[in-house]
């Protein structure tokens, strides 16, 4: 998703490519990603995923072949028993992804710079996932964006999402795109110019947002008689990354560990209760604390006592209700495309809502935790779904699937 952005263009600025490395590292999954098993039934003979770094696999700030293999992707080419080949990437990944919360070291010591190449093994024309981290919905029908980088290269080599997707002759595909639309902004508070709608910095207008994504069916619909899934929006208000500004006030032990994580004691205002109240804070503020970028201070109510400070990593009720309206309006649309192109359609929300409420995706992050700041059903970088998640996501997609097909997919256990 959009947050990954500064690694992997960072990435394709200053690579660390061990090139020996990456000859040498993989080759493991070359039965895997070639084999062309028959499908449980005809339509799904050929299958290609589309979307961002959900569908790809980026977990905990960074993406490798153990990631990827994990996606739920993976997991439903499996289930449907057709070929899966995927842009495999080499030794520890591209970036490597966070091992250590506290320490924020990285899988084989590397960065957030280092990037091994792909795996020779995975190195076949036709490819089943096709989804690049930081992809919006412009990028699936566009080479080059804003958004591109160095994972756009290795994953599509120079062709569009629906371009590399149309190459295998999909008879079914998914596509999980738009959370990028809306998450940097809500990830990182928005600062609209004076006057501007909240809507306009960071947020795809939902007109232009139709717009794209019924280029990227539109695209897919050009392969005869394809059939697929199509995924909803997030709601990105409710990922684990942001919490109730309110409950560093309400929770000693939470403040205690936002404190030592921020580098000193940060000061939360009163606002945070009072006219500010269900104000959400995003955790992506304590780097910046830490390094005195900003100031150890949470104001829940804008411009107080002033810029950034109340608008930078702040989410009010009013902002709040425009993402809201926002993500609603893209949801709406995307179910009415699925319709009209006879797909299946899959609202993710009810099910992380599901999983909030059992507390399984916990009400604010555990800062002392090393290893599931944020749960076990989301990653280090509190954005993106783990493994278990990610079999969540697999076991709501199977039943959508065969309810509108007539399908027998097997779901997963």
């Amino acid at each position: 998703m959009t947050t990954t952005r500064k690694h992997v263009r960072a990435g394709a600025l200053a690579a660390t490519v061990a090139l020996a490395g990456v000859i040498a590292a993989c080759g493991k999954d070359s039965v895997d990603i070639v084999a062309a098993p028959k499908a449980v039934d005809p339509i799904f003979q050929s299958y290609v995923a589309l979307g961002n770094s959900i569908t790809a696999g980026y977990q905990s700030g960074g993406i490798n072949d153990s990631t990827q293999r994990q996606s739920y992707a993976r997991l439903l080419a499996l289930q449907m028993g057709t070929r899966y080949a995927y842009a495999s990437l080499a030794g520890p990944g591209c970036p490597p992804p966070i091992n250590d919360f506290l320490l924020q070291t990285r899988v084989g010591g590397g960065g957030n710079t280092t990037c091994f190449l792909r795996n020779p093994a995975s190195a076949t024309r036709i490819l089943n996932n096709v989804a690049v981290p930081g992809a919006t919905a412009l990028d699936p029908t566009s080479s080059t964006t804003a958004a591109s980088n160095i994972l756009t290269q290795l994953v599509l080599g120079g062709k569009t999402q629906v371009q590399k997707a149309l190459e295998a002759q999909p008879t079914f595909v998914s596509v999980w795109i738009g959370n990028n639309d809306v998450l940097d902004a809500a990830a990182k508070g928005v600062v609209p110019a004076t006057g501007a709608p909240l809507s306009t910095p960071g947020v795809t207008d939902t007109t232009t947002f139709k717009t794209r994504y019924k280029a990227v069916i539109d695209g897919l619909k050009t392969q005869p008689n394809v059939k697929g899934v199509l995924i909803g929006v997030v709601n990105v208000t409710q990922i684990p990354l942001l919490f109730l500004a309110e409950s560093l006030l309400t929770v000693p032990t939470l403040k205690a560990q936002f404190d030592a994580a921020a580098g000193g004691t940060v000061t939360v205002d009163t606002t945070c209760t009072g006219s500010g109240k269900g104000s959400l804070v995003s955790s992506a503020i304590l780097g910046l604390m830490r390094a005195g970028s900003l100031p150890r201070l949470i104001v829940c109510k804008k411009n107080t006592p002033a810029p950034p400070v109340g608008d930078w990593f702040i989410l009010d009720p009013a902002e709040l209700a425009i993402f809201n309206a926002d993500i609603t309006s893209y949801n709406t649309y995307i179910s009415a495309q699925a319709t009209a192109a006879g797909f299946a359609y899959v609202d993710p929300n009810p099910l992380l809502a599901a999983l909030k409420a059992s507390g399984l995706i916990p009400p604010y992050p555990n800062f002392a935790s090393a290893t599931a700041p944020y749960g076990t059903y989301f990653t280090l970088d509190g954005v993106h779904p783990s493994k278990l998640a990610h079999e969540a996501i697999a076991r709501a997609l199977i039943p959508a699937i065969n309810a509108k097909y007539s399908t027998t997919i097997p779901n997963l256990p």
